[in-house]
C-alpha cells in the first residue's frame, strides 16, 4: 500500500508540473454536460477492515472453522459513473456514484461425537456464506488544468459516503439462519491526473486517483449542449 500511495504522489507531483505548462489553448467551444462511466480497480482499506470484522465475529459466533474458502467475487473491481455540469470551460461540479466488488467467502464447521465406546463419528456439517455490496454517491468538482486540441488534463476530487451491507447464511441439517449489517461509512476520491482524449461528444478518459473509485481507472465520457465562445462562431 505505501508503494501505492508514493505511486499516487510522485504522479501528482508531475501533474502539479505539467500545470505550468505556458501553452493554454482555448478551445472556441465546450460542452455544457458531462457524462461518463468507468471501470478501475482498487479494494478501499475501511471496507476490507469492517469486512474482516465481520466475518471474524461470525465466524466466532457459529463456531466455524478458522479455515475458510476464498473469494468468488472481484474484490478489486470498481463500477461507477458521474454526472458534472460545467459552470464554466474549465470548472465544473456534479457528482459520482458506484458500486465496490466484494467478497463472498464461503465457511465449514465439521461436527464430530465420541460414541459409547469411545469411538469419534461424524455428526454433520454446518455451512456459512458470507457476502457484501458498497455503494458509494458523492458530490464531485473537476477542474480542468489545460487543453489542448482534442485533449484535456484535469483534477477531480470527491467526498460522501459508502453504503455498505454484509449478510451471513448458515445452514445446518435444515436448521437455517441469517444476519445482516448495514453501516454507513465517509468515501472519497482524489485524483490528481486525469486526461481525455476527442474533440467529438464521446470520448475516451483515464484516471489516476486514490479512494473510492479506484486507483486506476478508464473509461468513456458523454458530452453534449455545445456552448459556443463569444464571437467564435
Amino acid at each position: 500500500m505505501k508503494r501505492i500511495v508514493s505511486f499516487v504522489l510522485l504522479c501528482s507531483l508531475a501533474a502539479g508540473t505539467f500545470a505550468f505548462n505556458p501553452f493554454k489553448y482555448q478551445r472556441e467551444k465546450y460542452r455544457l454536460h458531462d457524462f461518463g462511466i468507468a471501470i478501475g480497480g482498487y479494494y478501499p482499506g475501511q471496507l476490507e477492515a469492517a469486512n474482516d470484522q465481520f466475518l471474524l465475529q461470525m465466524r466466532q459466533d457459529y463456531l466455524m472453522d478458522e479455515d475458510y474458502s476464498g473469494s468468488s467475487g472481484v474484490p478489486g473491481l470498481t463500477i461507477s459513473g458521474y454526472y458534472l455540469y460545467h459552470l464554466s470551460e474549465r470548472l465544473s461540479v456534479g457528482g459520482t456514484i458506484g458500486w465496490n466488488g466484494m467478497s463472498h467467502y464461503d465457511l465449514n464447521r465439521y461436527d464430530f461425537y465420541q460414541d459409547e465406546a469411545g469411538k469419534w463419528k461424524f455428526a454433520g456439517q454446518a455451512h456459512g456464506e458470507i457476502y457484501s455490496r458498497a455503494f458509494h454517491f458523492m458530490p464531485t468538482v473537476k477542474y480542468i488544468w489545460f487543453n489542448a486540441p482534442s485533449i484535456n488534463f484535469y483534477a477531480k476530487g470527491s467526498a460522501g459516503i459508502y453504503y455498505r451491507y454484509m449478510g451471513f447464511d448458515y445452514y445446518k441439517e435444515g436448521e437455517n439462519s441469517h444476519k445482516s449489517e448495514k453501516d454507513v461509512l465517509f468515501a472519497y476520491q482524489v485524483t490528481p491526473f486525469g486526461l481525455d482524449i476527442g474533440d467529438g461528444p464521446v470520448r475516451f478518459f483515464v484516471e489516476l486517483g486514490y479512494g473510492a473509485s479506484g486507483i486506476l481507472k478508464v473509461g468513456v465520457c458523454c458530452k453534449l449542449h455545445r456552448i459556443w465562445r463569444e464571437g467564435a462562431q
